[in-house]
C-alpha cells in the first residue's frame, strides 16, 4: 500500500509539472498571437458556456486551479496505467500519453462548448505539441524519481541511458544548425529573424498573408522553444533507431525513410497552415537547412555508435 501511495504521489507531482510546462508554453503561445492569457480565458468561457471572456485576475486564478487539478488527475491516471499495464516510464510512452490521452481530455472538455466558440480554440498543432511535451515531462519525472531524485538522478539517467543522451545532443546540434542557417539566409535576403517570426505567425496565428508577420521577441521566443523541443524529440527517436540498427543493419534505411517522411510532412504542414510562407522562405532553403541538420546529426550519431559503422561496413552482414 505504501508503494502504491508513493507511485500515486509521484504521478500527481509529474502531472503538476506537466501542467506547469503546458501553462508556460501557452503563455508564450498567447503572447505570439498578441493576446496575453487568451487561452485560459477561452477555456474558462468553455467551462461556464460563455463567450467574450476577458482574462481578469479572478478568471485566470479560477482556471489555474482547475487546470492543475485536471493535470494532477492525469498524472495519477498515468501512474495507475504504469502500475496496472506494466508500461515503461520513458519519453516515447510519455509523448504518446500526452498526445492521445491528454489531448482527448482537452477536446472532451469542449463538448458542451458552442460550435462558434470552438473555432476560437487554440490550434490543434499547438494543442497536440503542448500535450505531448507535457506528457514527456510527466513520464520523465516518474522515471527519475523511481531510481534517484534530484539533479544527481538526472545526471545519472543521462550517463546510464546513452541513447537518450546522444539523441538530446544530436537534436540540439540539428536545431542550432537550422537556426544559424536561417539567420544567415534572413540576413542576406530579408531581415534577421524573419523566418522564425513567419513560422511563429503560421503556427500560432494561422496568418494567411505576409503583412501579418510580426518580428518581435515573444513570437520568436515561442517558436524557438518549439523548434528546439521538436528537434530534441526527433534526435532521441533517431538515436534509438541507430541503436537498434547495430543489431539489425537494414534498419538504417528506416532512418533515411524517416527523414524523407519528416521533410514531406513539414513542408505539407507549412503549406496547409500558410501556403504563402513557402513563397516567402523558398522551399529550397527549408530543404537545405534540414539536410544540413541531418548531416550534422547523422555524423554525430555515426561517431556515437561506432558499432553501427562496423556492422554497416561488414560484407558478411549484407551477404547474409
Amino acid at each position: 500500500m505504501l508503494t502504491l501511495s508513493r507511485r500515486v504521489r509521484h504521478g500527481l507531482v509529474g502531472g503538476l509539472l506537466g501542467g506547469f510546462v503546458l501553462a508556460v508554453l501557452f503563455y508564450f503561445y498567447d503572447l505570439g498571437q498578441g493576446r496575453p492569457l487568451q487561452t485560459p480565458a477561452f477555456l474558462w468561457g468553455a467551462i461556464v458556456s460563455r463567450s467574450e471572456v476577458e482574462p481578469t485576475a479572478g478568471i485566470i486564478a479560477g482556471f489555474t486551479v482547475i487546470h492543475f487539478a485536471v493535470w494532477g488527475g492525469l498524472g495519477m491516471l498515468a501512474a495507475a496505467l504504469v502500475r496496472w499495464a506494466g508500461l515503461p516510464r520513458n519519453v516515447l510512452i510519455g509523448a504518446l500519453y500526452g498526445l492521445f490521452v491528454c489531448s482527448l481530455a482537452f477536446y472532451i472538455g469542449l463538448i458542451r462548448t458552442p460550435s462558434e466558440l470552438v473555432l476560437s480554440a487554440p490550434g490543434w498543432p499547438a494543442v497536440f505539441f503542448g500535450n505531448a511535451l507535457a506528457g514527456v515531462v510527466m513520464f520523465t519525472h516518474m522515471h527519475w524519481v523511481s531510481s534517484e531524485p534530484g539533479v544527481v538522478g538526472v545526471m545519472n539517467f543521462l550517463k546510464t541511458h546513452e541513447v537518450t543522451r546522444h539523441g538530446i545532443h544530436a537534436g540540439l546540434l540539428g536545431a542550432i544548425v537550422v537556426a544559424v542557417w536561417f539567420l544567415i539566409i534572413d540576413s542576406i535576403l530579408r531581415e534577421p529573424f524573419y523566418t522564425p517570426a513567419a513560422l511563429a505567425t503560421v503556427l500560432f496565428r494561422g496568418a494567411p498573408a505576409t503583412g501579418r508577420v510580426d518580428i518581435a521577441l515573444a513570437p520568436i521566443l515561442g517558436y524557438t522553444l518549439a523548434h528546439f523541443a521538436f528537434f530534441v524529440l526527433f534526435g532521441v527517436t533517431v538515436s534509438g533507431l541507430a541503436k537498434q540498427a547495430t543489431r539489425f543493419p537494414p534498419l538504417a534505411f528506416g532512418i533515411l525513410i524517416l527523414f524523407v517522411v519528416f521533410e514531406v510532412f513539414f513542408i505539407a504542414m507549412v503549406a496547409m497552415l500558410g501556403g504563402w510562407i513557402l513563397e516567402e522562405l523558398a522551399w529550397w532553403s527549408i530543404l537545405v537547412g534540414n539536410v544540413l541538420a541531418a548531416l550534422i546529426m547523422g555524423g554525430y550519431l555515426w561517431r556515437a555508435h561506432p558499432k553501427l559503422a562496423e556492422r554497416l561496413t561488414s560484407e558478411r552482414i549484407w551477404a547474409d
